[in-house]
């Protein structure tokens, strides 16, 4: 059987031993604190310095299972070790067991049910540990900007050593924090460019010889000097605009302090009006009882109406600003352009394309936002910032309601204050399902088909961007109509319905969270129009009669029937004609239609035909040709005879006969 030697043994143990600690923290033993860091804070007492006990922190390292118990060792000079309970980060040593400039060996042990742990051991002299005491800020002055503080490690028994001085604009500034190398006094100027008419703030902090650093020292404030404002003003507008007058509130930023320079009294406005007409207004900011002038911490605004341009200035009892101009658009503006949205409840983010047509290079961008579809102005949430004419982006901060509409528009402004508009687009934290849509109703209902119509939801109402609008009729159709779709009244028209029916139509809103309520209105469809039936069947009916009889002419030609005899040159008609205002029977009873004889006729020429009703039979000459006429009065004397009786028929025929009757030929042809 094989052994192993001496050497692998020795192996073995040297890989097992040094992870024996972390063995038992894997088994429930607490981990080892880091090394301690002690000091003796200054205190006083009325003035009077006091002994303060020495604190010493450390960091317990991961949390353990099992609770476990720190106890702080301390070893004198003179080896003796005693020992003092503390809590998992720090423990106290009485001011009473040790002696100032004295050598000291502080540790910490950790220990539980399933071991203990050590902390590595830290030596200092008790003269190295002592804070310094913390000076106090006594004075100022203004032309230079100075401060003044005194020192207090006289009463440590100490000598003065050298301070650290940090200061801030306030409020909410970072300190800028100055190399230690004073002593009682600090010049701004010297190091620091002062910005005029601000709140400063200051902090001092010292080492004793021999001592540590002390803490900081309260907060100092000053107030730095005035000066003559500089700059213009940041102005924009948010105007309501209609066909006959376009009310605007005038908008501008009230300027930081070190940018006014001092208190502003009010501001300088010039209004030039669509008439033509220029106006000055005074906005005082001390006189509180005008109302034309409303401001807060932020902004300022004045209401205006018809203006066309603007140009307003701050003042101070040192000067005024540069007056800035804005001109204010006329007209409803158009997208050109497409903006991207991003919300949160603190943040907007919005994108967009760079315009491809020529940009000045002074131009700026300005984004702004508000609270959409409101009709008061400065609509609520109003805010804007101005960008470099490169930027794609921006970044705005505010508080954004859920379930509410913001309306966020792009504008591209030169350096002359003219604004063109580049795009907008409306955006929402989170949406929301849509309210009933208002007003519902069914108007000219017909027998096949109605007409509805509808209000559209009101934009603060919405609750999110609507998809599209469904109209349904009962839960057969269903109709997807988008949200510009139809009239300006929103009018839709439903058709193939049966008559004499009862239906119930719905409408209702979807956005991207989901469909809202349903509007419902019920109505009855018309009965059939028999009236119109009637009149379609008697135009159906009489039109082929009318047409028939009109072109009957033409319809006899095709079939044959050429000639047809005049009936108004018959005697029983002529007797007929003769009874005048009264009611005569026909003294013939059954008269008796002449009958047919064929008479030849010689042409001019020589030749023979037969007499027909335009010209020969077969030849179709005209009336001049026929032998024996002259003119037209002796025709219609050879027509005006007809017998049409027995008693007055002779053997020879009429000429009425001889000239539209058909003749033999024509009778056997057929």
């Amino acid at each position: 059987m094989a052994r192993l030697d001496n050497g692998w043994l020795l192996s073995i143990f040297l890989v097992i031993v040094p992870n024996t600690k972390g063995y038992l923290a894997q088994q429930g033993g607490p981990p080892p604190p880091t090394r301690l860091e002690c000091r003796i804070p200054y205190e006083e007492d009325s003035g009077v310095m006091v002994r303060s006990p020495i604190q010493c922190v450390w960091d317990p390292g991961p949390p353990s299972k099992t609770p476990s118990i720190y106890t702080l060792h301390l070893e004198s000079a003179d080896n003796s070790v005693q020992k003092f309970n503390g809590s998992s980060t720090n423990a106290y040593i009485p001011p009473t067991l040790v002696s100032s400039h004295s050598e000291l060996t502080v540790w910490v042990e950790a220990k539980n049910q399933h071991g203990s742990a050590s902390s590595p051991r830290s030596t200092f002299n008790t003269a190295k540990i002592m804070k310094s005491a913390t000076p106090n800020i006594t004075q100022h002055t203004l032309a230079p900007l100075e401060i003044y503080w005194e020192s207090k490690c006289s009463k440590q028994g100490l000598s003065e050593g050298e301070c650290k001085v940090r200061h801030r604009v306030a409020p909410g500034v970072s300190w800028a924090e100055v190399e230690e190398g004073f002593q009682g006094v600090y010049c701004l100027e010297n190091v620091w460019n002062v910005l005029p008419y601000s709140w400063y703030e200051f902090q001092v902090r010292c080492s004793c010889l021999g001592s540590s650093l002390s803490d900081w020292s309260k907060v100092y404030k000053v107030e730095s000097p005035g000066a003559a404002p500089v700059g213009m003003l940041d102005v924009w507008s948010d105007c309501q605009l209609s066909p006959q007058s376009a009310e605007c509130a005038l908008m501008w930023k009230t300027p930081p302090g070190w940018n006014a320079g001092s208190e502003i009294l009010g501001y300088v406005v010039t209004l030039s009006r669509l008439n033509g007409t220029v106006t000055l207004v005074n906005a005082s900011t001390v006189d509180k009882a005008s109302d034309q002038l409303t401001c807060d911490k932020k902004l300022c605004h004045l209401m205006a109406k018809d203006v066309t341009a603007v140009n307003i200035s701050a003042y101070t009892a040192y000067g005024a600003t540069t007056p800035a101009c804005l001109r204010i658009p006329l007209t409803a503006q158009y997208n050109r352009g497409a903006l991207q949205l991003s919300m949160s409840a603190e943040r907007l983010l919005v994108s967009w394309n760079p315009p491809t047509r020529f940009i000045n290079n002074q131009s700026k961008y300005v984004v702004q936002y508000k609270q959409a579809g409101l009709l008061k102005t400065p609509a609520k949430g109003f805010d804007w910032i101005r960008l470099d004419r490169t930027q794609i982006n921006a970044t705005l901060t505010g508080q954004f309601e859920n379930y509410t509409a913001y309306q966020v528009a792009l504008f591209l402004v030169s350096p002359y204050g003219a604004s063109d508009h580049i795009s907008s687009a409306v955006g929402y934290v989170h949406q929301g399902i849509p309210p009933k849509v208002p007003s519902f109703e069914v108007v000219k209902v017909k027998a096949n088909s109605v007409k509805v119509i509808w209000k559209p939801i009101l934009l603060p109402q919405r609750r999110g961007v609507i998809v599209c609008y469904q109209i349904g009729l009962d839960s057969q159709r269903v109709h997807n109509l988008s949200e510009h779709q139809g009239d300006k009244d929103r009018s839709f028209r439903l058709d193939y319905l049966n008559p004499g029916q009862n239906y119930e139509v719905w409408i209702r809103a979807i956005t991207e969270a989901g469909p809202g309520p349903k509007s419902t209105a019920t109505f009855k469809t018309e009965g059939f129009d028999f009236n119109l039936l009637f009149v379609l069947v008697i135009f159906f009916t009489f039109i082929p009669f009318l047409l028939i009889r009109k072109y009957s002419w033409v319809i006899k030609e095709c079939i044959g029937f050429k000639k047809v005899p005049d009936p108004s040159n018959s005697h029983v008609f002529q007797k007929l004609n003769n009874q005048i205002n009264f009611c005569i029977p026909v003294e013939e009873p059954d008269p008796v239609l002449s009958h047919l004889e064929i008479i030849k006729y010689k042409l001019a020429g020589g030749k023979i035909g037969h007499r027909g009703s335009q010209g020969a039979i077969g030849g179709l000459m005209d009336q001049g040709e026929l032998a024996g006429e002259g003119n037209a009065a002796s025709r219609e004397d050879c027509y005006s005879k007809m017998t049409d009786s027995d008693e007055d028929r002779d053997d020879r025929p009429s000429d009425y006969e001889k000239h539209f009757l058909p003749t033999a030929i024509e009778i056997m042809c057929l």
